[in-house]
């Protein structure tokens, strides 16, 4: 696709900052959303309601699915939030403030389904929604894992698999960042 004003403007984006941003898979859709969405609560000059207590809703919504609280119906009342947001608001911030939740939630659905619904988030960012595990065919014992992990969550002896205890795990990503094997997986 062109990137110029009007193939992006047909395509549903916009031109200026943040306009286009690429991702890859281990990216969260619904933490990328509440995170612009957080940013432009900020922003808001709070003069009109739609834009100052849509995006505070908008906010706590999806605070809530990326803590794994999310509810049926949060994905509808979010698009008619956006909606209402982008006819009513009385500036361009307010009008264009619900864009990166009515894109998100237009082409990744199913990643708010499956926060909502399934409690998994299949980039490995919300972290109420994840969990590590150590692959045993991968993990040869050298036991960097275990030695980093600050809540001994990691356990095993050398040269032999280890395990993750997640009760203990605070899904930190010491071990996996530490893991030079490949072995710790993002479930």
């Amino acid at each position: 696709m062109p990137v110029d004003y009007d193939s992006l403007k047909e395509a549903g984006a916009i031109m200026g900052s943040g306009g286009m941003i690429v991702m890859d898979e281990t990216s969260c859709m619904v933490d990328v959303a509440r995170y612009f969405i957080d940013f432009l609560m900020y922003e808001s000059c709070g003069k009109c309601v739609p834009c100052r207590e849509g995006l505070k809703q908008m906010n706590r919504i999806l605070e809530d699915i990326c803590m794994g609280q999310g509810e049926e119906g949060d994905i509808e009342t979010l698009i008619d939030l956006g909606q209402y947001m982008t006819t009513a608001s009385l500036c361009g911030l307010g009008t264009t403030a619900a864009n990166p939740v009515l894109s998100t939630i237009r082409h990744f659905r199913n990643e708010y389904e499956s926060h909502i619904y399934d409690k998994k988030c299949s980039a490995g960012v919300c972290k109420n929604l994840f969990e590590y595990l150590i692959d045993v065919e991968l993990c040869n014992g050298c036991g960097l894992c275990r030695v980093k992990c600050p809540e001994k969550a990691v356990t095993g002896e050398k040269k032999k698999p280890h395990r993750i205890d997640n009760s203990k795990c605070i899904n930190c990503g010491i071990c996996f960042a530490s893991c030079k094997f490949g072995a710790i997986l993002v479930k």
